[in-house]
């Protein structure tokens, strides 16, 4: 049986031969065997096939090369079983700062306080997980966007609850309800005073941090509030407790000025 004819040509016998020649390589699935490889079909010869071999290992090596240089400086990303050295190698690679105070992010001016709690516990929970900074500020941008949004809607959902409550003391006050906020305002107006030692007054801390709770709680102007300035207005405005701008500088240095009658009342 010869594979080679008088020209150098690979024979018929040579191609029949091939399976047996090659076993499983002979075909491109060798699992399935269904379907024969077409590389030496435009094989004739020996030197045709030389020719091919070592062009196929030029290939591979060059594909090698820049294989090689593409990955040159990637570090393996850790699977189970890394060792410490592997980890630490991939977190420095992907710029993960040593510690939560590396992450760097921006913080919003309004309500700052309460932003920069925040950020405090996703740095930490980014550097838990190895988050390098440039996916967490992206992340934060989007944290932020979401708080602001949230905190817009509850605003607007407060101010459609006060809204509803001041329309309902009009419609409780009707033609009164003008003289009634300016008596209250006037009430109001009365807890924030300086002291004047020649009428034997003080300074008025006590009703100036009241207000400034009532304004940073963002209720000084809810109806509840406003009922409560017009109940103490006659009062304040007589001078009978230490919350009036003509209240009198207690001489038991505490407690109200004033006393209840039979029904609990302040007189």
């Amino acid at each position: 049986m010869d594979y080679i004819n008088e020209e150098g040509e690979f024979t018929d016998d040579f191609r029949t031969e091939l399976p047996n020649i090659l076993g499983d390589d002979y075909y491109t699935d060798p699992e399935t065997k269904l379907k024969p490889t077409k590389y030496l079909d435009n094989v004739k010869d020996l030197p045709t096939l030389l020719k091919r071999a070592v062009n196929g290992d030029r290939m591979i090596s060059k594909h090698g090369d820049e294989l090689k240089k593409a990955t040159e400086g990637m570090v393996r990303i850790p699977g189970e079983g890394a060792t410490p050295e592997e980890i630490v190698a991939y977190r420095q690679a992907q710029g993960v700062p040593d510690s939560p105070d590396g992450y760097e992010l921006t913080i919003p001016e309004d309500d700052k306080e309460g932003y920069e709690v925040i950020a405090r516990e996703v740095k930490a929970a980014a550097h838990e997980a190895g988050i390098p900074p440039s996916k967490l500020n992206a992340v934060w941008g989007k944290v932020v966007n979401a708080i602001g949004a949230q905190t817009q809607a509850l605003e607007a959902k407060g101010q459609a609850i006060l809204a509803a409550d001041v329309q309902a003391l009009k419609d409780a006050k009707k033609e009164k309800y003008d003289a009634f906020i300016t008596d209250t305002n006037k009430v109001a107006g009365h807890f924030d005073v300086k002291g004047n030692p020649a009428l034997g007054t003080v300074d008025n801390l006590v009703g100036s941090n009241f207000m400034k709770l009532m304004e940073n709680m963002g209720i000084k102007d809810t109806p509840i509030v406003r009922e409560f300035l017009g109940a103490i207005g006659p009062l304040v405005f007589e001078g009978k407790t230490m919350i009036g701008a003509g209240a009198s500088a207690p001489a038991n240095k505490g407690g109200f000025s004033y006393e209840y009658d039979e029904h609990g009342k302040p007189i």
